[in-house]
């Protein structure tokens, strides 16, 4: 029997709770796998839930609060690997989407139109995929090549201290003592 796939948790960081309904609404007719919404109306309730999702929906054009480029700041601070997708208004003027984008953003959709909505959290959740397990891929060759490093510096110490025995026997031979080390007699 397949096993059921787990619910993508997307944290909605949003103070409007129409447009927050709006979201739900465009997830429930649109989303092909399974998903579950905490929403929250601020950043400080975000850091509290953050721990749990899968990607966030922001809007940082929320009133009381800082600049939205300090709100995005903030929430993009406490997500480690997570996408976050920007809700921006039409009359932006590109400048927030350019700036959450030149910092990370994984996309943004305009505030009211979620008609990509549903493309942009599977694009979003694709691109982090695949860009943790290229993370992942590179942290195990780097561990891979500190464990070959740490062996090859033992071997190149063995054979060192190996050389070093040999040299100190062709010493010998030339300063005609023949004779055997005790260490080397315990060894044989």
């Amino acid at each position: 029997m397949p096993q059921a796939v787990p619910p993508i948790h997307i944290l909605v960081i949003d103070n409007d709770f129409v447009e927050t309904a709006a979201i739900k609404s465009c997830l429930e007719q649109d989303m092909r796998v399974p998903w579950r919404v905490t929403h929250c109306v601020g950043v400080q309730e975000a850091r509290l839930r953050v721990n749990t999702a899968d990607l966030v929906l922001l809007k940082p054009e929320m009133e009381g609060l800082s600049s939205p480029k300090e709100v995005f700041k903030d929430i993009d601070d406490m997500v480690f690997e997570l996408p976050i997708i920007v809700l921006t208004s039409e009359d932006d003027g590109r400048g927030l989407s350019t700036y959450v984008m030149e910092h990370g953003a994984a996309d943004i959709v305009i505030r009211g139109h979620f008609s990509r909505l549903v493309d942009a959290i599977e694009f979003a959740l694709i691109r982090q995929k695949l860009k943790t397990d290229a993370r992942k891929t590179a942290d195990k060759a780097l561990l891979d090549s500190e464990d070959k490093g740490k062996a090859d510096l033992r071997t190149s110490h063995d054979e060192n201290i190996a050389g070093e025995e040999r040299h100190r026997q062709i010493l010998r031979l030339f300063g005609c003592d023949y004779s055997v080390d005790q260490q080397d007699k315990t060894n044989t």
